[in-house]
């Protein structure tokens, strides 16, 4: 088994819906053993990766945080007796418990280490209702916390543009059916190992702040040099 030595704080946000095992009983089983495939491919421990866990269906739950599971063993047995809700789809909820209570200073989140999300969803949120802003805006807050969001799409239920707003286009993984998860674990390996100080970089209303300052200094460079230089 390959073991990647990298460092980062992360989160799996869980669907529990009731349509994951419309068509096959076994679906939810393979969704767990994708993140046990995962997780093995990491050092897991205070000192490696910590991984947390938000499961969600009509309502959203922290099944456990960043420090309850310091070793991989036991983590991979909570991973695969993880319960199913067999219900709705509240990503909404699932994602405001990302940034509030899972990355909340206090709860294990490590300063300077990355911060990793990855959503697994079959099928299109809906609570309170379907296309509810709300799951937008609580995706927003995570990217302003520096939390980097990573969807996986499985099947053609899902609403991909959605899904692409939710994280970022360049960060949307999509597999035809339960069993093609495997498919893309070492493609998620390497893109979540990939060096960065923070989690992941995200234009929030501090980076467009940020820009514009940038901006404005540039002018200003320009404005006395412009004579002299063709830079501008």
């Amino acid at each position: 088994m390959f073991v990647t030595e990298c460092k980062f704080d992360l989160n799996f946000v869980v669907d529990s819906s009731g349509s994951i095992n419309d068509y096959d009983s076994t679906n939810y089983g393979k969704q767990l053993e994708f993140m046990v495939d995962l997780v093995n491919k990491f050092e897991v421990g205070p000192d490696h990766v910590q991984v947390a866990l938000v499961l969600f269906s009509l309502e959203a739950t922290v099944e456990w945080g960043l420090t309850e599971y310091q070793d991989k063993d036991s983590l991979i047995d909570a991973i695969r007796n993880l319960r199913y809700l067999d219900s709705w789809t509240n990503l909404n909820d699932a994602l405001f418990l990302t940034h509030s209570e899972v990355y909340k200073p206090g709860n294990g989140v490590r300063a300077g280490i990355p911060r990793v999300t990855i959503i697994l969803t079959d099928s299109v949120d809906n609570i309170p209702e379907e296309g509810t802003p709300l799951t937008l805006q609580n995706a927003e807050q995570c990217k302003i916390d520096d939390i980097w969001l990573i969807a996986i799409g499985i099947t053609d239920e899902v609403d991909e543009e959605r899904l692409k707003q939710i994280t970022s286009p360049s960060d949307y993984y999509f597999v035809d059916d339960f069993d093609s998860l495997t498919s893309i674990i070492g493609d998620l390996k390497d893109q979540i190992c990939e060096p960065r100080s923070t989690g992941h970089f995200f234009p929030s209303k501090y980076s467009f702040v940020y820009f514009k300052i940038r901006y404005y200094i540039f002018k200003k460079y320009c404005s006395w040099i412009g004579s002299v230089t063709s830079v501008c």
